[in-house]
C-alpha cells in the first residue's frame, strides 16, 4: 500500500511516502503564505523521481498547523499524535518527546504503541522556537544551518536575562557590540532555551528514553545543551524534522488498509475524491448533453459519454476523480470568476459542487 503523510508546519512543510511500511521518499520545503499551494507543491516534490503520481497514492493523512487546508488529504490528525507515532517507529522504547517546532515547543509522553498519554505545549511565546533562532541567526549574520556548529566552538557561554524573543534579540545585539564572540552568544542562548525546555519536560513525565523532534533537533549545539540539562542523551531519528510527516504516513497506512480510498460513486452521477468531503455532482436528469462544461473548465475535468439511455451526458473524467479537490479547489481554479465556469455555462443547472 502506497501512502503519504504530509506535515504543513508554521515554518516548513514535510512529506513522507511509504510503500508497505518502507519510506521511499521524503522532502522538506519552506511553508508559503497559502497552505493549499504549499501542500500541492510539497506533494509534487515528494513524488518527483518516484515514478508515482497522486493517482497512485491510496491514502493521505495531513498534520501540522495547515493540516485542515490540504485539499487532497483523506484525513487530518494532530501533530502531537503524529510525532508520537512517528518516533516510536524508530525507537519503540521512547516515552518522552520534546518537539521543537517553528512557533512552539511541546513535551509529549507516549506508550509503546505511539499513543499520546500526556502532553503540554508552550505556544504563548516565540522564545526557543525555530522562528526565534532564525531571528538570532539573522542578527549574527550566520546561516541558520550553521548556528549549532558555531555554538559548539564557544569558550564561555554568556548569560541571558530573558528568553523573550524581543529582549533576547536586544541582548544579543548588545553583546555583539561589546565584542562577545558569536559562539559564546549562541551557546548562552542555547543554555537559556534548554533551561526553559527542561521546565516544560518536568511538567510531564520525563522518562529515560527521551528524544527530540522538529527542525531544532538538527542544531547540534542545542541538542548538546538539552542533553546536559536533562542529564540524558536524546535518541535522534535519521531526520528529526520529518517525524511528524512519518507519523502521518503510518496513520495513513493504518487507515487505508482494508479501505477503498479512491473514487466513491455518489448514486449514479456524483463523484467524490478520497476525502469524501469534496465532490462534484452531475444531475443526469437535468443534463442535456450540450457539452458546454467540457471547454469551460480550466482543469479539463469534464467529458461527454453515452449514458444508460443512449444519450450523451456530462461526467467527470475517470483520471480526475481522485484529485477533484486539487483540480477544482474553488473559484481560483476558474480564473477568479465569482461563479464557477461550469455553473455559468450549464443551461440546465445540472452541475453542483460541495467542499
Amino acid at each position: 500500500m502506497i501512502v503519504v503523510g504530509i506535515d504543513i508546519g508554521s515554518r516548513a512543510a514535510k512529506a513522507v511516502v511509504m510503500n508497505d511500511g518502507t519510506i521511499i521518499s521524503s522532502v522538506i520545503c519552506d511553508t508559503g503564505p497559502e497552505s493549499v499551494k504549499t501542500s500541492q507543491m510539497t506533494m509534487s516534490r515528494v513524488l518527483d523521481g518516484t515514478g508515482l503520481s497522486l493517482d497512485d497514492i491510496e491514502y493521505v493523512v495531513a498534520t501540522g498547523y495547515g493540516r485542515v487546508l490540504v485539499p487532497f488529504a483523506n484525513e487530518n490528525i494532530s501533530e502531537i499524535s503524529c510525532h508520537a507515532r512517528g518516533i516510536t517507529w524508530y525507537f519503540p522504547e521512547v516515552r518522552t518527546i520534546l518537539d521543537m517546532g517553528g512557533q512552539d515547543c511541546k513535551a509529549i509522553n507516549c506508550d509503546a504503541d505511539g499513543r499520546v498519554t500526556n502532553f503540554i505545549m508552550n505556544d504563548k511565546c516565540a522564545g526557543g522556537t525555530g522562528r526565534f533562532l532564525e531571528m538570532i541567526a539573522d542578527v549574527l549574520n550566520i546561516p541558520l544551518e550553521e548556528i549549532g556548529e558555531v555554538a559548539l566552538r564557544s569558550k564561555q557561554a554568556i548569560s541571558f536575562n530573558t528568553i523573550c524573543a524581543v529582549f533576547a534579540k536586544s541582548e544579543a545585539i548588545a553583546y555583539l557590540r561589546r565584542g562577545v564572540s558569536k559562539a559564546d552568544i549562541l551557546a548562552g542562548l542555547n543554555e537559556a532555551i534548554a533551561t526553559r525546555c527542561l521546565n516544560l519536560l518536568k511538567r510531564v513525565s520525563l522518562e529515560k528514553e527521551f528524544t527530540i523532534t522538529g527542525g531544532i533537533a538538527k542544531n547540534k549545539g542545542m541538542v548538546a545543551q538539552l542533553g546536559e540539562k536533562v542529564g540524558l542523551e536524546p535518541l535522534l531519528g535519521e531526520d528529526p524534522q520529518i517525524i511528524g510527516a512519518l507519523g502521518a504516513a503510518l496513520f495513513a497506512r493504518d487507515r487505508g488498509q482494508g479501505k477503498a480510498a479512491a473514487v466513491e460513486a455518489k448514486v449514479q452521477y456524483g463523484y467524490a475524491d478520497g476525502t469524501g468531503n469534496y465532490f462534484i455532482t452531475v444531475d443526469t436528469a437535468r443534463c442535456d448533453g450540450c457539452g458546454e462544461c467540457v471547454p469551460a473548465c480550466p482543469s479539463g475535468i469534464f467529458e461527454l459519454a453515452t449514458g444508460d439511455g443512449g444519450q450523451l451526458k456530462a461526467r467527470v473524467k475517470e483520471e480526475a476523480r481522485k484529485k477533484l479537490a486539487m483540480l477544482c479547489p474553488g473559484y481560483e481554479a476558474c480564473l477568479g470568476n465569482l461563479e464557477l465556469n461550469c455553473h455559468t455555462v450549464c443551461p440546465g443547472d445540472a452541475i453542483s459542487h460541495a467542499w
